[in-house]
């Protein structure tokens, strides 16, 4: 299993490779390490604005980055979160270096005019649009608004409809000059090409130019609240979302809680979906996540059903989880969780794509310049069953409920 080789641009860039030596495909990914949470509140959604006018804004002389991309037998797309904003794109390993220039080129100096910005504005209101009628979707905002009430880790990605349409030209240039910057840029890039050649590529190219800039702004320690909610939605299926607090990236319990969540709903045997999907056959899609940010957490676990099912989801879900809470899971089921856990992040990486994610998330994002994939997966196997009830009886208090789909 490799480890990155660890190099920086002059400016202090952080330029991560992951060699592949003979891979076919090579991930390009260009990180700017701040997300919606840094947006001012009156123009929420700027990022995730900002990140579609990025791939598609002309590029000097001529060109808009996915349409270069794609014209080298590749694909390119972007990622906004609540910390973090990716460029990223997937070519023929030979064509690397020219996908790692149009990438840089596309977050130092894209053309960020009237034209464009319209045109993305009305997209990405149209993409709010059908997340807003979408029970499976609308019900994790209403989950977030919940769990983290006044503060801005509570908003959508996505911000709304009508703050999008505030964002103007002086605030998407000014959102650029504040946080492109050397201090919040970083690469990954991982299949068959050098630390050498990547350096190579940008030793002259405009991240090279980027300025230094200042720390995000604070709001303050995220605390998870507790609560229940009903989005009404005239609709033929329902979103149900339990969940509450978890842990940071770099926390000594993180593998802990992504044990925990195999067996709450990621496995066929798991607690939730043995009873729910299995037994009663309530549902059909369910899965149980954590999401881990700089400074805190939260887990989810997500159930579709019928809105006539809702009450009996929620009720069974509570009890089951409340009832684990007081005895645990014996030792043999956390050491079969933890080599399904192990396995699967694994499995992810078979990718460049993934893999290239995973470091970004876990290394860059916290700002753990150490972390390893192998370190991670030695970390889950070595997780016991004393660690898992901690996490859960943790994960309960308080806890969070959200339905979509219920007039």
């Amino acid at each position: 299993m490799r480890a990155p080789v660890r190099v920086a641009l002059g400016n202090g860039i952080p330029v991560w490779v992951l060699h592949r030596p003979g891979a076919t495909a090579t991930t390009v990914s260009l990180w700017l390490l701040t997300g919606s949470r840094y947006e001012p509140e009156a123009v929420a959604g700027g990022t995730h604005l900002l990140e579609h006018i990025l791939m598609q804004a002309p590029l000097p002389g001529g060109g808009r980055p996915i349409d270069l991309l794609e014209g080298l037998g590749g694909e390119g797309n972007a990622i906004t979160s609540r910390d973090h904003l990716v460029l990223y794109a997937r070519v023929p390993s030979p064509e690397a270096p020219a996908a790692l220039e149009i990438l840089a080129r596309a977050m130092a100096e894209p053309d960020l005019g009237e034209e464009i910005l319209e045109s993305e504005r009305k997209v990405v209101q149209e993409e709010l649009r059908l997340a807003a009628g979408d029970p499976f979707d609308i019900v994790h905002d209403v989950f977030y608004d919940v769990a983290f009430a006044g503060h801005p880790l509570a908003r959508p990605v996505g911000g709304t409809a009508e703050s999008v349409g505030r964002v103007n030209l002086d605030d998407l240039r000014a959102f650029h000059t504040r946080w492109v910057r050397a201090s919040s840029a970083a690469l990954i890039v991982c299949g068959d090409l050098t630390a050498e050649a990547v350096l190579k590529v940008l030793e002259s190219g405009p991240l090279t130019a980027l300025p230094p800039g200042g720390d995000p702004p604070d709001h303050g320690l995220p605390s998870v609240s507790g609560g229940r909610r009903n989005h009404p939605l005239n609709n033929d299926s329902a979103g149900v979302v339990l969940g509450g607090p978890a842990v940071p990236y770099g926390h000594r319990l993180l593998p802990a809680w992504q044990v925990l969540m195999d067996l709450i709903g990621g496995a066929s045997s798991a607690l939730l979906f043995e009873e729910i999907r299995n037994r009663r056959g309530l549902a059909y899609d369910m899965w149980a996540f954590t999401n881990a940010y700089r400074d805190t957490g939260v887990w989810r676990a997500f159930i579709a059903t019928a809105p006539e099912h809702v009450g009996e989801v929620v009720e069974t879900a509570t009890a089951l989880l409340t009832e684990r809470a007081e005895r645990g899971w014996t030792a043999a089921e956390v050491e079969l969780a933890t080599r399904r856990t192990a396995g699967l992040l694994q499995l992810e990486t078979e990718q460049s794509f993934e893999e290239a994610l995973l470091y970004g998330r876990y290394g860059l994002i916290p700002g753990h310049g150490d972390w390893t994939l192998a370190g991670q997966i030695e970390a889950i196997r070595a997780v016991t069953a004393d660690d898992v009830l901690l996490s859960l009886r943790t994960a309960l208090e308080p806890m969070v409920i959200t339905v979509a789909g219920i007039d």
